[in-house]
């Protein structure tokens, strides 16, 4: 079972790629090629309201892994910088202290 530790930094690491993608005025967002911006949309929403309401930390894991999923297929036409906050987030989720 992961530590609430573990969980925390999951978390912080997921928050910082949604801080960078969905920002209020999308530019980020928008500059992203169309492959990346397509794949990982929909599961990068649904992990923002993850870390926004209460959720099982099961679930938000269950999230974060599809969202590893989807960004590891498309991860070589990433801008480097969202490429680095998913190599983050992956060794986040296997309790790998990143900072």
């Amino acid at each position: 079972m992961p530590s609430e530790t573990g969980s925390q930094s999951v978390r912080e690491a997921a928050r910082r790629i949604v801080d960078l993608v969905l920002t209020e005025d999308d530019v980020y967002h928008d500059s992203l090629p169309e492959e990346v911006e397509v794949s990982i949309g929909v599961p990068l929403i649904e992990v923002a309201r993850m870390l926004d309401e209460p959720v099982a930390d099961k679930e938000f894991r269950g999230g974060v892994r599809l969202l590893l999923e989807v960004g590891a297929v498309v991860a070589p036409r990433m801008p480097s910088k969202l490429r680095d906050l998913f190599e983050e987030l992956r060794l986040a989720m296997r309790g790998v202290t990143v900072r």
